[in-house]
């Protein structure tokens, strides 16, 4: 019996895998793999030498703590193998969207279950993980929130929150993103160079960031603080107000929660 397997090692999965091993919380060889194509198995059995199975059924009969990070959409393909398995003194950590406990528990009986929605710069040990559980007292609640630790912060929520809270970190890079893209596209138009027009927006996002964590005063203040009137500030403000910047964050915010609230109907 292993003591830790994971299905679905996608950028995600590997992540987790590769902060497990660098915080010594599992060794290599208490670790079990569920590698489905021939680039997996080439890569993550032969050259690296993780023990794997190919199929969930051997991993689920294999192990003690289970991971699962898969795509909601793929739930349908495991229903069946869970259900036909009783998972008495094993815990399950699922880190997909919208995939509720009652569900978990419906599929995972007996186990311990453990929901989170982690971020993708986990990529960099930079996570920033929502974790919840029925159970906050259980072995697999605890090592669920070391491990998260191993790759960013992991914060505590009750679990009605977890679609609200989606957008503020599991699907937030990507708006990031988007945000420092523009500032970086309009830079290089007016012929910065572009690695410095990366540098100067994404290290500018990083220490106003900060500013915020570490500021006794409030946002709106903060803001205030950039102004000046009649200044450069403003004028680009005025264009966001005009815009109604305000109001497609929303938007954009409402629309992420109610699409992990379709993915558990």
């Amino acid at each position: 019996m292993y003591k830790f397997g994971i299905l679905g090692v996608g950028k995600m999965g590997s992540s987790i895998l590769n902060g497990i091993l660098e915080a010594k919380i599992f060794d290599k060889k208490d670790i079990l793999l569920n590698l489905y194509s021939p680039e997996e198995i080439e890569y993550y059995g032969k050259k690296l030498g993780f023990n794997y199975v190919t199929s969930p059924n051997e991993l689920f009969n294999n192990v003690e703590l289970l991971l699962l990070s898969i795509k909601p959409q793929v739930f349908p393909e495991i229903e069946g193998i869970a259900k036909a398995n009783d998972f008495k003194n094993k815990g399950v950590i699922s880190i997909c969207a919208g995939i509720t406990l009652d569900y978990l528990e419906s599929l995972f009986k007996n186990a311990e279950i453990v929901r989170i929605m982690p971020n993708t710069p986990a990529l960099i040990k930079m996570a920033v993980a929502t974790i919840c559980s029925k159970n906050t007292n259980s072995k697999c609640f605890k090592i669920a929130f070391e491990i998260f630790n191993s790759i960013g912060k992991c914060y505590e929520i009750d679990e009605k929150y977890m679609d609200a809270t989606i957008p503020l970190n599991g699907s937030m890079p990507a708006y990031l993103e988007l945000f420092a893209k523009a500032f970086i596209d309009k830079a290089i138009k007016d012929g910065i160079d572009p690695e410095v027009s990366k540098k100067l927006v994404c290290e500018s996002i990083i220490s106003s960031a900060n500013l915020i964590l570490k500021s006794d005063e409030s946002i709106e203040q903060l803001i205030k603080n950039v102004c000046s009137k009649g200044g450069t500030t403003l004028a680009g403000l005025d264009k966001l107000y005009e815009y109604k910047f305000e109001e497609a964050i929303y938007e954009c915010s409402e629309a992420c929660k109610n699409r992990s609230m379709e993915l558990k109907r």
